[in-house]
């Protein structure tokens, strides 16, 4: 593991594709043996990339914009409530779903939820428990695009894309797949524990002891850290 201690700034948004991915590996998991694989990864697809139709939201300007983004929609309360809405809109465009109204309502909280939570991995943070709680939360343990976290995802989406009938040996690999990428976050949060020790001893080494501090990883990867020490 390389370290770099250094004063730098960084925010985003987990990338649009990661997002979609991960609903569809939802949507897949709870609804693929009633409506398909396809369809129900088409279907986690889009629940998964609705709480970022915040974009649209007409800010006063562009600050506004940066930083109140991730507000209402990413909060897990609002999506409570917000999923028997979209649930039972499901339930009224798909016969095959009608005898489970309680998994429908379960996959589509998880298609918002999964969506908020990994946002709010990042340095950005997010407004999980908007309005209760309004400021923002951040891990920053992952980087807003890091193909080792995606790459699982998109390969079980692609796959159910071609499948028409649920098959026990897509079932597995689709546990297999969210698996991988689960452990691969567990793993950011592990490391970026460790990057911030090794950052403790390097500055303690040149006489500072910093009032704050948090490590983040570099473009693209969970290997190479780059760590944010405040002192004064």
């Amino acid at each position: 593991m390389s370290l770099r201690v250094a004063v730098v700034a960084e925010a985003g948004q987990m990338h649009s594709l990661t997002q979609a991915v991960l609903g569809a590996g939802v949507g897949a998991a709870l609804l693929g043996r009633r409506l398909g694989p396809r369809r129900a990864a088409v279907l986690g697809a889009v629940l998964g990339t609705l709480p970022d139709l915040d974009v649209f939201f007409p800010f006063d300007d562009p600050v506004d914009s940066f930083v109140l983004h991730r507000g209402a929609t990413h909060s897990l309360l609002v999506q409570t409530l917000a999923a028997p809405l979209f649930g039972e809109a499901l339930l009224r465009l798909f016969k095959a779903l009608r005898a489970a109204r309680g998994r429908v309502y379960l996959a589509v909280y998880l298609c918002f939820a999964t969506h908020a939570l990994l946002d709010a991995m990042t340095v950005y943070g997010t407004r999980i428990f908007w309005p209760l709680w309004p400021q923002p939360l951040g891990l920053g343990s992952v980087f807003i695009i890091d193909p080792l976290y995606t790459l699982p995802l998109l390969l079980a989406f692609l796959w159910a894309l071609s499948l028409r009938a649920w098959t026990p040996r897509f079932g597995g690999v689709l546990a297999l797949c969210v698996l991988l990428s689960s452990a691969y976050l567990g793993w950011g949060a592990v490391v970026q524990r460790l990057a911030e020790g090794r950052a403790v001893d390097i500055l303690a080494a040149r006489g500072v002891t910093p009032a704050r501090l948090l490590a983040i990883p570099t473009p693209f990867n969970s290997l190479f850290w780059r760590v944010i020490a405040m002192d004064g």
